[in-house]
């Protein structure tokens, strides 16, 4: 194989095999016909290189089935004595303990819920390397509880971790090595590097110069960090090629300054390069990063010639042969992707001479290269990424970088003159942080379009190929069919709820609370019933966390936009309790709605959840109607129809709005926290009331769903949403004993994870998101 190029081919075939022996069935026959063409179009021009790839295609598979059937757990649930080594950097958040370890048969991600503050110093002398005596309960994972939600449990797989370990006491027997090894050591100077800077310099400074020389961005500011992912500029704080080449061009210059030679500078480079990785948190582009710059040394070293594709090529099958799950991660996606086209796209670059129109070409690239793995795991792409990155990336290139490691080794070996250099970092990095804060506020800066089905992403693969290789081989403007295939993608993807002849319900697994989604087929209507929400109970400064759980953030906005919502038709708070309006601030502040519907004196006797709600719609200008009485509206083939309140209760439970719907070949009641007296009122003024299916009120609590209520409505199907373990103990057995008195299927969000109706006018099916 003298042509060069070839390892490209080869990397491509290593993709191939491993996501041939881990794909379902319909991706797998993309896969299969991906790899299919790409043999005979080699085999077409070069039959040896043709037979390589189908031949590392078969290994990397075979690879990938070996490691599926070893990565299996050793314990079981009733395991509770652990003796392991700490392997990863032990945080603190709020009276949250979490660490990982590794015991003589796997790891076990670890965590611990302190009661006191001073257990805290139980923890204080841990460090990476020391080996203890762990007692506590094994804990699986849960697969996703709600549609498009992040795989928690795959994530974890693909690290060979099958259990969290939660203790229930501190570490004890903690012994420290006699003689820690490499690895170990340099996990500690990351650690101790990251935590020089977190205490002396400011936030979020500190959170920026952590992330762009060791990798992490636990420390960032959670909303800078929204606005950079929002805006596209994520990729600016990930370590990546820019970073290595910074570094190994320093250390290659003050050696050579002092007199090293140059074949010495490359030896030790290459020594230098994997320490760097571990140090650098050993992500996917560090190492590729990492690899690509090994191979160039090497290629020096030797004195022969190369193409940065065959580099690529190498470090691609080389991250694989450590883990054939590094495929999966996006990480890995993106860093090759966007490299791999931005050098086949290099002729293109080299011709264009102003460097302005360069910078804009690569991010115009990057953006293309990286469409179907954004759209693909986070539905929406933003219009200023581009434009954006033009003035960005020189500024962290040139700039943030370069200072930030400045300030880094003042910090070593200057600490007092780092109050005088700090400021030069710090003035300019608040502005740029607060432009792409105002940036990001923009309603329209970022466009939803949905997670893309599978013949979706095909499309998008085709028509980005297809563009490139015809600017590649003409000119742009000559370019129109490939650009013409794309807006095609695009303007279909946009309208794609328009031919989705399917409607569906949701009840989402939002904890203790209540979230319905309806979306209508053809997209004639979009309503959510409730959005959920966390109460916060005040606890001590101490138990404080960096980052409280907000379903609105982390559940319902994500669930929504992968739906491709970028404006729903109705929104009904059904009453003021945080467990139904709680999210409802970041719903408004996320996604447009157009009309908002409260039960009688919503938000005038409320408490001061109601009051922020009628706020942010009051800021908004969103039409927020008071149901009282009965009215109701007709969409396509379905009906709805408000059936209660039509007064003002004591009890907010009492006075929630209730909807009576017909859709899908069934009748429904969504019934929100109505209690005994809400029930009877119900039936008196609808003696007749019957529904195919209903929403248990209340979580499925006692003091609801009544037995006269069940005599009268029958329903076939019960929905209860209600939070896993939660305190007060919903649904309560002597309710799930009516309903099973009743006849009716339970469905129960705390226990199957969301509940799926797919329907079209005839009828449709329930599912659960968990077996």
């Amino acid at each position: 194989m003298k042509q060069t190029g070839n390892y490209a081919y080869l990397a491509i075939s290593s993709c191939i095999g491993i996501a041939v022996s881990s794909f379902s069935f319909h991706w797998g026959l993309l896969v299969l016909a991906g790899c299919f063409l790409l043999w005979i179009s080699l085999g077409m021009k070069r039959t040896a290189l043709a037979w390589a790839a189908l031949t590392v295609g078969i290994g990397f598979a075979v690879y990938t089935t070996m490691t599926e059937r070893t990565n299996t757990s050793q314990f079981t649930e009733y395991n509770t004595e652990f003796s392991g080594e700490i392997t990863q950097q032990i945080i603190r958040d709020g009276n949250k303990i979490s660490f990982q370890i590794n015991t003589r048969e796997e790891p076990l991600l670890v965590e611990y819920y302190m009661k006191t503050e001073k257990e805290l110093q139980s923890f204080s002398s841990l460090q990476i390397g020391d080996r203890c005596n762990f007692t506590g309960m094994l804990k699986e994972p849960l697969p996703p509880t709600n549609p498009h939600a992040f795989d928690y449990k795959q994530f974890l797989y693909h690290q060979q971790i099958h259990w969290t370990l939660t203790l229930i006491e501190a570490p004890s027997h903690c012994m420290k090595p006699s003689s820690p090894s490499i690895l170990t050591t340099l996990k500690l100077w990351r650690v101790k590097g990251m935590q020089l800077i977190h205490d002396k310099v400011e936030q979020p400074i500190s959170g920026f110069m952590i992330s762009l020389i060791f990798g992490e961005r636990a420390y960032m500011d959670e909303e800078i960090l929204e606005a950079y992912q929002l805006l596209g500029l994520v990729h600016l704080l990930a370590i990546s090629g820019l970073h290595v080449g910074v570094i190994t061009a320093a250390v290659f210059f003050i050696g050579i300054r002092l007199g090293a030679t140059r074949g010495f500078m490359n030896g030790t480079l290459l020594l230098f390069l994997p320490m760097y990785v571990i140090i650098a948190g050993a992500a996917p582009s560090v190492m590729r990063a990492a690899i690509m710059t090994g191979v160039v040394l090497l290629y020096l070293m030797v004195k022969k010639s190369f193409l940065s594709i065959d580099s690529i090529g190498v470090a691609c099958m080389s991250i694989l042969l450590i883990s054939p799950y590094y495929l999966f991660h996006i990480g890995f996606q993106l860093s090759f992707i966007v490299s791999l086209c931005l050098l086949l796209s290099a002729k293109r670059l080299n011709s264009i001479r102003h460097k302005g129109y360069q910078l804009l070409y690569v991010s115009v690239v990057a953006q293309l290269a990286s469409l179907p793995i954004i759209l693909y795991h986070f539905f929406q792409i933003s219009i200023w990424s581009p434009l954006l990155n033009l003035i960005f990336i020189p500024f962290y290139s040139l700039f943030v970088l370069p200072l930030s490691f400045f300030i880094f080794f003042c910090l070593l070996l200057l600490p007092d003159f780092v109050p005088m250099v700090l400021p030069l970092l710090k003035y300019p990095l608040l502005l740029m942080n607060g432009l792409a804060g105002e940036i990001a506020s923009f309603p329209f800066g970022s466009l939803v379009f949905g997670k893309p089905p599978p013949f979706l992403i095909a499309g998008y693969i085709l028509s980005v190929v297809f563009l490139f290789y015809k600017v590649e081989t003409t000119t742009i403007k000559r370019s129109w069919k490939a650009i013409s295939f794309l807006l095609i993608c695009f303007v279909f993807h946009w309208n794609i709820g328009l031919f989705q002849w399917e409607g569906k319900v949701v009840v989402l697994d939002i904890g203790q609370g209540d979230a319905i989604y309806i979306r209508l087929p053809h997209n004639r209507g979009t309503y959510l019933i409730d959005t959920g929400g966390v109460f916060r109970f005040e606890v001590e400064a101490w138990e404080k966390r960096k980052s409280e759980f907000d379903g609105g953030k982390r559940i319902l906005v994500p669930f929504l936009k992968a739906e491709g919502i970028r404006e729903l038709d109705k929104l009904f708070l059904t009453h003021g309790d945080y467990d139904h309006i709680g999210n409802a601030p970041t719903l408004l502040k996320e996604v447009k709605v157009k009309d908002i519907y409260v039960p009688i004196g919503f938000g005038r006797d409320g408490g001061e959840m109601e009051r922020e709600v009628m706020a942010e719609a009051s800021n908004r200008k969103i039409n927020v109607m008071e149901v009282n009485g009965t009215s109701g509206w007709e969409a396509g083939d379905a009906s709805f129809q408000f059936l209660h309140p039509s007064k003002v209760y004591e009890d907010k439970n009492d006075g929630s709005i209730v909807i009576y719907a017909e859709f899908g070949g069934l009748s429904w009641l969504f019934t929100g926290d109505i209690e005994e007296a809400g029930e009877r009122d119900l039936l008196r003024n609808y003696p007749q009331l019957k529904a195919d299916v209903l929403k248990a009120a209340h979580h499925g609590s006692g003091t609801s769903s009544l037995a006269p209520f069940l005599d009268r409505v029958e329903p076939d199907n019960v929905l209860i949403s209600a939070g896993r373990n939660n305190r007060f103990g919903h649904p309560h057995a002597e309710v799930l004993e009516r309903f099973e008195g009743a006849g009716s299927i339970i469905y129960r969000t705390d226990e199957q994870g969301a509940i799926v109706y797919i329907f079209t006018h005839r009828g449709g099916t329930f599912s659960t998101q968990l077996p």
